[in-house]
């Protein structure tokens, strides 16, 4: 009847687990207790059956074919490798082979320069003797050199002693003009003016010689005047000088105008008459003086003397050395 209706039938624990709803799908399906049990196990096919047996021949040829493409591979890698390593040991010969032929080399030629040095050593020690025999012989000479020069200076220093006696009693008068048709008694009048300019005078008896000696053409030749005493010539030297010193300007010093000279006027030189070596070596003194600023340069007695100042000694100049050992 259509009417009715009937309380549900009771179910079973089993069937209401059935048709339990689960919340989370993805976590119940791993859960044994929603695991489907009515599953259906295949029968395990035979392991000799036709279809197993291509498989692992499939397999086998498969396998086999990568075996043999792994070790055509190998074989390649492993000859390109040799052949890699070949080029290299043979290039490492090569290279210890130039190594040793430049070591061969460099040693030939370290032998080489070693006789080389060898030689040069040699070379150097014959030189040095011979440097040192001329350096010996060179001393030799210099003191033979030296012994000769003081030889040489011994007899020049006797040549104007003896040139010095023939002119003890001589005077030299420097750069008095000549006269037209000049006489000896022209000469001796010169002479006289001199004395009586500085309060010495003379007389013709006085004179033993006179005259002028060869010059150059147009120069003023000196007079030399040779007096019949030493003392004369003297004593008539020392009055010029104190008539000079008195006379500081130049202007006033003796001269060719006091002398009664016609033409430009010039200084007048008295002096001892010396020999053509002394005169040079006076010449010498002269410039030494003026250039080292020495006071005094005179002659006495045929001989060359220096001071530096009033109240210093005086310096005998025997020769050129002597200059030469003063300015050192």
């Amino acid at each position: 009847m259509y009417g009715l209706q009937r309380s549900p039938s009771p179910t079973s624990l089993t069937q209401r687990e059935q048709t339990r709803s689960v919340p989370d799908i993805p976590l119940a399906s791993n859960d044994p207790e929603f695991v489907n049990k009515n599953i259906r196990h295949k029968r395990p096919r035979p392991n000799d059956s036709p279809r197993s047996q291509d498989l692992f021949d499939e397999f086998k040829s498969e396998i086999r074919e990568m075996l043999l493409t792994w070790k055509v591979d190998l074989e390649a890698n492993v000859t390109r490798q040799i052949a890699e390593q070949t080029g290299l040991m043979t290039k490492l010969v090569s290279d210890i082979s130039d190594l040793k032929l430049q070591n061969i080399q460099i040693q030939n030629t370290n032998i080489q320069i070693q006789n080389e040095n060898t030689e040069i050593k040699k070379s150097i020690t014959f030189l040095s003797e011979q440097y040192e025999d001329l350096q010996k012989e060179i001393k030799h000479l210099q003191e033979e050199n030296r012994e000769q020069r003081r030889y040489t200076e011994s007899l020049e220093s006797s040549i104007r002693d003896l040139q010095y006696k023939s002119r003890s009693s001589s005077i030299e008068v420097r750069n008095m003009p000549a006269q037209d048709n000049e006489s000896t008694a022209d000469l001796i009048k010169v002479i006289t003016n001199i004395g009586n300019i500085v309060n010495f005078p003379l007389t013709a008896s006085h004179f033993r010689d006179i005259y002028r000696i060869p010059g150059n053409r147009g120069s003023n030749k000196a007079i030399v005047a040779e007096f019949s005493s030493v003392q004369t010539k003297y004593e008539l030297i020392s009055r010029v000088r104190t008539y000079n010193n008195k006379n500081k300007n130049k202007e006033d010093k003796l001269n060719t105008e006091k002398l009664g000279i016609v033409g430009q006027k010039q200084a007048v030189y008295v002096e001892e008459h010396l020999s053509n070596a002394s005169k040079r070596l006076f010449y010498l003194a002269r410039e030494f003086a003026r250039q080292r600023k020495y006071q005094f340069c005179w002659t006495s007695n045929g001989n060359i003397f220096l001071r530096k100042q009033i109240g210093d000694k005086q310096i005998l100049i025997k020769s050129e050395t002597t200059l030469k050992e003063l300015q050192d």
